[in-house]
């Protein structure tokens, strides 16, 4: 006699069901985590370029200090970046361009910044750095004191 034996299918996988769950709630979970990351990098390159535009300016003070008075950082509205000029050797030490999507605006500040040899701003004034969703009033006072940033 032989004995027969119902076969059940075996189960190996997830439902169809079951994994269009599973799909959902990671949409949902890199949905909330995606714009978290951008802003986050915004606010990473806002504060690398400012911090790059404050050590840039400190080194023009400090070699017009200590070398000679003919250093320049030269601001060019149009192509939104600038110049570190040895004016002495006519040779430009570097540039530097803002990050795209981003804008300049000089108002009372002219496009030349020099300093004496004190380590004074020859020329104060004002200019305005345009990021995506944030704008910058970035000051030059007289004085030793080199540049504000106050965000607006």
């Amino acid at each position: 006699m032989s004995v027969r034996k119902h076969h059940q299918p075996e189960r190996n996988g997830y439902t169809f069901t079951e994994m269009v769950i599973v799909l959902l709630c990671w949409s949902i979970l890199l949905s909330c985590f995606i714009p978290l990351q951008y802003r986050t990098y915004q606010k990473l390159e806002a504060d690398l370029t400012l911090q790059q535009l404050k050590e840039d300016l400190l080194l023009t003070q400090h070699l017009s200090m200590n070398d000679h008075v003919y250093y320049t950082l030269n601001f060019d509205q149009e192509s939104g970046g600038y110049v570190l000029y040895d004016t002495k050797e006519r040779k430009p030490i570097f540039t530097r361009n803002l990050p795209e999507q981003w804008a300049m605006r000089l108002t009372t500040l002219q496009p030349t910044v020099r300093f004496n040899q004190k380590g004074i701003i020859q020329k104060a004034g004002t200019m305005y750095l345009y990021a995506p969703n944030k704008t910058y009033k970035i000051v030059f006072p007289f004085g030793s004191s080199r540049l504000r940033i106050e965000e607006i």
